[in-house]
């Protein structure tokens, strides 16, 4: 059975919760709690019995309240009335009624629509429960090199690396196996030879290595006033440096000048720990970048802690994204999640869309899904024509995907963890506000 769960509704608004609580077929009591009133609904696989009138108009005052609580129970519950509306259709209904607008019902005929959804327009795609389909965990196909190499011949313009700079004497240590690792992450590295030469209006994060003590290369001010001009920069770059640390003056005007990270060179330039000291400063260089912008506030992601937990309780985290991609039936025809990956973007489950026609992942640095990473800002209307969309549509299986179609980033905390892809196979999109919000905290936690 799933776990009950609760909250404040200036966390979770009443709709948003009816919605999920219909996309992820919840039985139990629902009760909400305002300053407008009381609301308690004995829930049935995410549908409610049918109101009166008087009925809808209280639940209506209540579901436009903002100000309150909310508890859910489950417990084993059946409807007792031959009739009963999805939570969605509920709450538009009671939300009309609350307005003083005519019911969306007025008879036994539109009741039987309005029970089926079909006289709700972000219910009119689906209205029977979508037909899930969750991909296998098959290793990444190695053609996506081969894909990343196709779009920079055919078209660069189309491609969006991070720039990673990195300033050293010596280059050797950054070529082959590093950059060929940081290119497969979407990471462009550019070497520099030293600090008059970098071009910090170009990068994203910047990294310094010295072998020797900057006092003794003889450019102490010019390595310090490089770091505090990438800590002034908007938006700032973030320095990382790779030096020697046993001179605490150095170090204390280092941090005064804002560098982000300091990191003791490498013991040795070969095996083991090469590649140790290799792979912590991957780790620092991409906590850098996901760091340069914040995704959602705090508050947010706890208020919906309860429900991720409800929905993973006893189930796996493939299952769990069933509610998700539920809850973008109920607005968009076809839908599909997309795991953003260190080194590549692999689809994990859809409706919709004929995902087995097509490959399992896209390579990072595709221009129009970095921008949406990057940015943490949902994208509506894409260029169906492009390179990096046609790979896209191949990866879900149809030959193009329409200019009405939503890419919608799914965070937590400062990363984004994967894209909700979706359309409505070529009719225009409705208003996605409040969807976009919603999936954008649940699709993140359940991706964590």
């Amino acid at each position: 059975m799933k776990r009950g769960f609760s909250g404040n509704l200036k966390h979770l608004a009443p709709p948003s919760l009816l919605r999920v609580l219909s996309a992820a077929a919840f039985t139990g009591v629902l009760e909400i709690s305002t300053g407008e009133g009381e609301l308690r609904l004995e829930v049935v696989e995410g549908r409610a019995p049918v109101a009166s009138d008087e009925e809808l108009e209280r639940a209506g005052r209540v579901l436009r309240s903002n100000d309150g609580t909310f508890l859910f129970e489950p417990c084993e519950l059946k409807a007792e009335q031959a009739i009963t509306l999805p939570l969605t259709a509920y709450a538009e209904t009671a939300l009309s009624w609350a307005g003083h607008k005519r019911a969306s019902y007025s008879s036994e005929v539109d009741l039987e629509q309005l029970a089926a959804g079909d006289l709700i327009d972000f219910s009119r795609p689906t209205s029977a429960r979508a037909n899930i389909h969750v991909l296998p965990k098959a290793p990444l196909d190695n053609p996506l090199d081969n894909l990343l190499s196709d779009l920079e011949r055919t078209a660069p313009e189309e491609l969006l690396f991070a720039q990673v700079g990195v300033v050293s004497v010596d280059p050797r240590l950054w070529r082959g196996t590093l950059e060929a690792d940081w290119r497969r992450r979407g990471w462009n590295l550019r070497s520099y030879p030293g600090p008059s030469q970098v071009a910090l209006e170009e990068l994203d994060v910047l990294v310094v290595h010295q072998r020797l003590p900057s006092a003794r290369v003889g450019q102490e001010e010019d390595w310090i006033g490089l770091v505090q001009s990438a800590s002034q920069m908007m938006p700032r770059v973030p320095v990382v440096w790779v030096g020697p640390l046993g001179d605490s003056s150095r170090v204390n005007r280092l941090i005064g000048a804002g560098v982000a990270f300091l990191m003791p060179s490498p013991q040795g330039e070969s095996g083991g720990t090469l590649q140790r000291f290799l792979t912590a400063l991957t780790t620092v260089v991409d906590r850098q970048l996901a760091h340069r912008g914040a995704f959602e506030e705090p508050e947010l992601q706890h208020a919906v802690s309860g429900l991720v937990d409800a929905l993973l309780h006893e189930t796996d985290s493939d299952q769990a994204l069933s509610p998700l991609l539920q809850l973008a039936a109920g607005s968009l025809t076809r839908g599909a999640v997309l795991e953003v990956e260190d080194t590549a973007i692999r689809c994990r489950a859809g409706y919709g869309y004929p995902l087995a026609r097509g490959g399992s992942a896209l390579p990072r640095g595709v221009g129009f899904l970095e921008r949406v990473i990057r940015s943490r800002e949902p994208v509506i209307g894409i260029d169906p024509e492009a390179a990096g969309a046609r790979q896209l549509a191949r990866v879900l299986g149809v030959e193009q995907l329409p200019f009405d179609t939503a890419v919608v980033p799914l965070g937590v905390g400062s990363s984004v963890l994967g894209l909700l892809i979706a359309d409505r196979d070529g009719d225009p999109l409705p208003e996605l506000g409040e969807f976009v919000i919603l999936v954008q905290r649940l699709g993140g936690a359940l991706l964590r």
